[in-house]
């Protein structure tokens, strides 16, 4: 879609890993949303720190304006670990 230009294109190939590492702000991830069939690929610009330690995620492609609420599924404000594929 252009989201990520210029460091990634559409048509790219990425290759994914999931290890068991802390995301942290920056970090770009791939993630599906409920209801979605394609993943999508977008950096990770705030985190939210819960105190059962689960940590909401909060994205945005590089190349647009706003974070990516608009795109969760309805009603939803964050991504969690269960939503990010690599």
């Amino acid at each position: 879609s252009g989201s990520m230009e210029p460091g990634f294109r559409r048509g790219d190939i990425l290759f994914l890993w999931m290890g068991n590492e802390t995301i942290r702000v920056g970090d770009i991830v791939v993630f599906k949303i409920q209801g979605r069939d394609i993943p999508i690929v977008h950096r990770v610009i705030r985190l939210h720190e819960k105190p059962d330690g689960s940590v909401d995620i909060l994205t945005k492609g590089d190349n647009n304006d706003v974070d990516d609420i608009g795109l969760y599924a309805r009603g939803q404000k964050w991504l969690h670990r269960e939503h990010i594929i690599g």
